[in-house]
This record gives C-alpha cells, structure tokens and sequence, in this order.
C-alpha cells in the first residue's frame, strides 16, 4: 500500500456511517477498496454492517475495543457515535494514520491508539505489514518486529476492567487472542465480541473457523452469523465460505432467522468454483472436517 500523503488527505474525509454521525478520516492513497470509497467521500459497506452490529447489540457511551484497527475505520466511526474507544493497531504505518485522525476529531471521549499486536503471549513478534492485511508471522527471521501483548495485559495498559464490546480482525491470531485471555473470560468478562473468522489465515496458525466457535462456546458465549448488511441470523453448523463475521454473545439474543439447507448447498457449490485457491481448499478441509465429526 502507498503511504504518500496528498493534499485532500491532510484534512481528512469527511463519511457518515449512519444519519446523523458524521467523522473525518485521514487515509493513504490506495487501491483498496475500503480506501478509495473514504476518498469519494462514502463510509466502506463492509465497515457498515460491522457499525450496525455494534449500535444494535451495546448501547452508546460503552467501552468500545478495535483490535485490528488497519487505518481506523470501525473505530473511529464508533467514537463518532458517542462510544469510548481504543484501537489495537501493530503496523507503525497504519497507526500513523490512525493517529492524524484522531487529530482531526473532537469526540465525546478521546480515543486511545494502542501499537502492538495481540496474541497468546507477551514478547516480540515477527509482523509482514500488508495494509489492511498485516500479520504476525510464526517462524520467520528478519523483517519488521512489533510488540505483542495478551488481552487481561492490554486492559491492565489502557486502564480497563473490561470493554463492552470488542471488534476482532488480527488476520489469523484470533485463536490466540482468545487463548491468552481464558483466565480473563473466566473471571466473569463477557464482552460482547465481533470477529472474522477467515479459514484461509486461522489455518497458518494451526487454527480453524470451527476451533474458534469452540474457544468460545466453551467461554459460555451464543455466536451469530453477521451479514454484510449488519443482520444477525443463527449460524449454520456446515460453512463454506472462507471469511465469515460471527458475533459472540454472553446472553441469547431474541429469536433470529436460520439459514435454508439449500442456500449453504448453493454457497458450497459457489464456493467451490471460485477462482481463488485459498477458498477452495476451505471448503475442502470443512468438508473433511463435515465427515470425520459424521
């Protein structure tokens, strides 16, 4: 991703998540499509449906937590709608962004900007910094080292007991994010937690889709399949696509819609034919994974 700055982007962009919030964003010039719709002045769609989730689920002025923040779209958008936020951003370039933007807002609570990534243990970690796609990486030498920390140490930073909501995108960490934290859950913290499951990046890290749901059914949470729209619907136990957003919360929520047999048939179907490797070989491994639990 470019990191160059132009004229247009030193005041910000003016985007308005939903009627009536209106932010300022700072962001590089970029191909990436969340970037060139700021640019044109409109809040990304698949930041949208992550906005509604939030406002339906936790009511305003709670603490808000962005683990993952890339250049600070969902958190920001959340502090505009009144919400106490603090954004986890390990890339230094991602966060130089996130930090002029910050600067170009005056919110009800000051927002919190947090360099490290998050994972299992505390320690230095090896980071591949890919714009929206940055990650930790196991076993490699060389390259760009960040600063990891654990979830209960990150709160202990901050000068949190516990927010109220958590939005987790770490391109594959997830797992270990959650890991590091069964103490913390256990001690009755029951966030309600927002998070991609992405087969393609949970796999590098030994990881799966279905392992994370177990994390936290196994935590006492009920999860919920998040639609890019911001619709929450009952999760079906079978899921062929490669990157999901499921919603994880410590109470049930009211009567939701389930998915047809048929429609996870076509998904499967579609699935199958794309033209990205990644997503096949998924599919491929939930399907294993379908007959061996048979």
């Amino acid at each position: 991703m470019s990191q160059s700055v132009d004229s247009s982007a030193s005041d910000g962009f003016a985007v308005s998540p939903a009627p009536g919030i209106t932010f300022r964003i700072a962001v590089p010039e970029s191909n990436d499509p969340n970037v060139l719709a700021i640019r044109r002045g409109v809040y990304p769609p698949p930041l949208q449906g992550l906005f509604a989730a939030l406002t339906t689920t936790t009511p305003g002025r709670a603490r808000v937590l962005d683990l993952g923040g890339y250049l600070g779209g969902f958190g920001m958008a959340a502090a505009a709608a009144g919400y106490e936020v603090a954004i986890v951003e390990a890339n230094p370039e991602n966060a130089k962004w996130i930090r002029r933007s910050i600067a170009l807002n005056r919110f009800a609570h000051a927002v919190q900007l947090i360099e490290t990534a998050v994972g299992e243990q505390e320690g230095w970690v090896q980071f591949h910094a890919e714009g929206p796609y940055g990650h930790v990486q196991q076993g490699a030498s060389g390259g760009l080292r960040v600063r990891q920390t654990t979830l209960p140490l990150l709160m202990q930073e901050i000068g949190w007991d516990a927010p109220a909501f958590i939005k987790m995108d770490v391109e594959g960490s997830e797992g270990g994010v959650l890991r590091g934290a069964r103490g913390w859950f256990s001690q009755d913290r029951r966030p309600t937690i927002l998070y991609e499951a992405n087969g393609h990046t949970l796999h590098w890290f030994g990881d799966s889709p279905a392992a994370l749901r177990a994390l936290l059914a196994s935590a006492g949470y009920q999860q919920y399949e998040v639609e890019a729209d911001g619709s929450i619907r009952v999760p079906t136990a079978f899921e062929p696509r490669v990157v999901v957003d499921y919603l994880a919360s410590a109470t049930p929520l009211p009567a939701l819609p389930r998915r047809s047999t048929w429609k996870v048939v076509r998904r499967t179907a579609a699935a199958l034919k794309r033209n990205s490797r990644p997503a096949r070989v998924h599919v491929l491994r939930a399907l294993l994974g379908l007959v061996k639990r048979a």
